[in-house]
């Protein structure tokens, strides 16, 4: 699944009104910022933006009487001369568009890749994919054990109400080169046909992740179809997300 990042990448290319939005990638892209709140207001800035550079670029005048001697000049010297100008035209105008767009692009452009945003959206989609664990057993040990081998965090602190819930394994997944230790559990709800989670908790060294939050006390927020809470405690930053609403999570505290 696409994360919000990945759209925005795309959609620098996307022109409203062309058929750009025929392709596969540019169409999914939309499809999540009609979803997305805050994608969709992105999207709208950077259309603006498009339009603008593009209403700038319809400004420029055509030298007078290009076309006319383009036409009736037929001796060697005088076309030459034509191709010149007609060269000279084309790069000003190649020159205009090009700084254009690389204003919309660095105004516009997505925040560096490491950021705690781009970190939690990126967790909330390894969640949201289908995804085998490294280990399946609810053998709270062998899980420690297994990341420890791993040179994953293992010394990790559950929550009290997360400690009563069913374990079900574990997987490790990478973040700028960090590793990210994902325990899932089961709410008891029943499960979607190939699931065998529905509760999520990433931990990672804190310092992994540029402008990762502070808090000892969980702050709450909804990414994409999933709750998620996020704390620090110690040096690790806690992920934890599920479906459902911020109170069917705070149970789990």
């Amino acid at each position: 699944m696409m994360t919000r990042d990945q759209a925005r990448k795309t959609l620098l290319l996307y022109r409203r009104g062309t058929d750009d939005a025929a392709d596969p990638e540019i169409t999914e892209a939309l499809s999540l910022a009609q979803q997305d709140a805050e994608l969709s207001r992105w999207l709208e800035q950077q259309v603006a933006q498009q339009e603008t550079v593009r209403a700038k670029i319809r400004e420029i005048p055509v030298p007078a009487g290009l076309k006319e001697q383009i036409i009736s000049e037929r001796r060697v010297f005088a076309q030459r001369r034509v191709v010149r100008l007609a060269i000279t035209w084309v790069a000003a105008l190649a020159s205009v568009l090009a700084i254009g767009w690389w204003a919309a692009f660095v105004g516009q452009r997505p925040p560096s890749d490491d950021t705690f945003s781009n970190y939690r959206s990126r967790m909330v989609s390894a969640a949201l994919r289908d995804y085998s664990m490294d280990l399946e057993t609810n053998d709270a040990g062998r899980i420690r054990a297994y990341l420890a081998q791993q040179s994953a965090t293992d010394n990790y602190e559950l929550p009290a109400g997360l400690q009563n819930a069913a374990e079900a394994g574990c997987a490790i997944k990478n973040w700028q080169g960090a590793k990210v230790a994902l325990l899932c559990f089961r709410t008891g709800k029943p499960l979607p046909p190939g699931r065998r989670s529905d509760l999520w908790l990433f931990v990672v060294d804190r310092a992994a992740v540029k402008g990762a939050p502070a808090s000892v006390e969980p702050q709450f927020a909804k990414v994409n179809k999933l709750m998620t809470a996020t704390w620090t405690r110690g040096n690790k930053l806690y992920l934890l997300g599920a479906g459902g609403d911020e109170r069917s999570l705070r149970k789990w505290f």
